[in-house]
């Protein structure tokens, strides 16, 4: 696949791609999204079909993902101090990297069209506590790294579902130095082949009060782990696990003791831009590959591109993506300017707005390309893939049903009425 600044199909790329006019960006910027796209064209997309099929990323493929400085990248706000001298992707310093960088990385990603893949060889890679607690950081060696631990994983997944309520049990053993933790694990990102994984326990009372975080090792024969079919993301690896009385070291513990709910509620609003980001691109792929099919497909003696109703598709398509370009845009700056609990809502509305949007463009783009639209092979093949791929982005991050309640209550509460 050739790579290309711009895609040549009118909506394909953000307005910005065509004039290197954003507001926001530096040389730096232009300089990273042209290495991504050319790394993404070259080494991942032409893959992702196999690694889908596979059901899993190959480890060359991660670590050579990881050596670019991509799991370094991934934690944002990037710890500085934890990773001074790490090289990030295109070559750029810790000093000069900001959140526009972030949204171009995971903007590009999205272009390989699976986010199976996208989790499989990026998600989970980095995580972090407050104060004591040391924070554990991806190297440009693909390994996760600890400032006062010589213990390393090549890969490390984030779980704990159902927040407030969950059910996985952690006791600390009479000496205090270990807890013995027991209890499941639904849809664990790269589980079959991570080492350790952020787990999600509860350690005291009822509520978010009660929980618990700690870096778990994996290869632990009183684990079970087993495959989970979805209907799509395959070569994320998402598993179940089980975990039988396992003893994990008190030293494990990230942060203080029932103060987890705090570490796993601040990754939300980073997530949710990220679900918005991801969820617009995918809508591009699938609109730049259909609108280049409605151009060479000929029906009744002429282009299918040709017929007013498939135009107005296409008109309708747009007006979906690029009002939502500009909200992402206003986002990712305000991502690091507002207060936290100010910006939960606002990235709460961008989730819902894009994976909505993505669920209506998925319809539409399978519509222009008809039975090659629902084949796995062939012109079609990405946007089946997407139809596939968009309903675990409308669940994760929080339901729109629940996040939108959680938005008018966040929203009246930050007015004070």
């Amino acid at each position: 696949m050739a790579s290309a600044l711009t895609s040549e199909i009118p909506g394909a790329d953000p307005a910005w791609h065509r004039r290197h006019d954003h507001p926001y960006f530096k040389e730096s910027h232009y300089k990273l999204q042209r290495f991504v796209r050319e790394y993404v064209d070259r080494e991942i997309a032409p893959n992702v079909e196999e690694w889908e099929r596979n059901a899993e990323v190959p480890e060359a493929a991660f670590k050579r993902h990881a050596s670019l400085g991509f799991l370094a990248a991934s934690a944002f706000p990037i710890p500085k101090e934890y990773v001074k001298g790490v090289t990030l992707p295109a070559g750029l310093s810790v000093d000069e990297w900001d959140e526009f960088h972030d949204a171009i990385i995971i903007d590009e990603m999205a272009r390989c069209a699976c986010l199976g893949t996208i989790w499989g060889i990026n998600g989970g890679a980095t995580v972090g506590g407050p104060p004591p607690r040391p924070l554990w950081v991806a190297t440009a060696e693909g390994k996760i790294s600890c400032s006062s631990s010589a213990w390393t994983a090549t890969s490390l997944s984030l779980f704990g579902s159902d927040v407030a309520g969950l059910t996985t049990i952690a006791k600390k053993t009479p000496d205090g130095k270990h807890y013995v933790l027991s209890g499941e694990k639904k849809w664990v990102t790269q589980g079959r082949w991570a080492t350790h994984g952020l787990v999600a326990a509860r350690t005291g009372p009822a509520g978010a009060k009660g929980i618990s975080v700690f870096i778990v090792p994996l290869d632990n024969e009183k684990i079970s782990k087993r495959k989970i079919e979805n209907s799509g993301v395959s070569s994320s690896g998402s598993t179940y696990m089980e975990f039988d009385e396992i003893l994990v070291p008190a030293e494990n513990l990230l942060g203080k003791e029932n103060q987890g709910f705090e570490i796993i509620m601040s990754t939300f609003a980073h997530e949710r831009l990220w679900v918005g980001i991801t969820a617009l691109r995918l809508g591009r792929v699938a609109y730049e590959d259909s609108y280049r099919y409605a151009l060479k497909r000929e029906t009744f003696g002429k282009p299918l591109f040709e017929n007013q109703v498939i135009r107005q598709k296409f008109s309708r398509m747009a007006n979906l993506l690029e009002p939502t370009q500009a909200y992402v845009e206003e986002l990712v700056y305000r991502s690091v300017r507002l207060p936290s609990l100010d910006f939960s809502p606002l990235a709460a509305m961008l989730k819902v707005q894009a994976a909505h949007n993505l669920e209506k463009i998925s319809r539409e783009t399978q519509q222009v390309f008809g039975g090659l639209g629902y084949s796995r092979q062939g012109q079609g093949q990405r946007v089946e893939q997407i139809s596939r791929d968009v309903r675990v982005l409308v669940v994760s991050g929080g339901s729109e049903e629940i996040l939108l309640d959680m938005i008018a209550k966040q929203q009246r509460k930050l007015a004070h009425l």
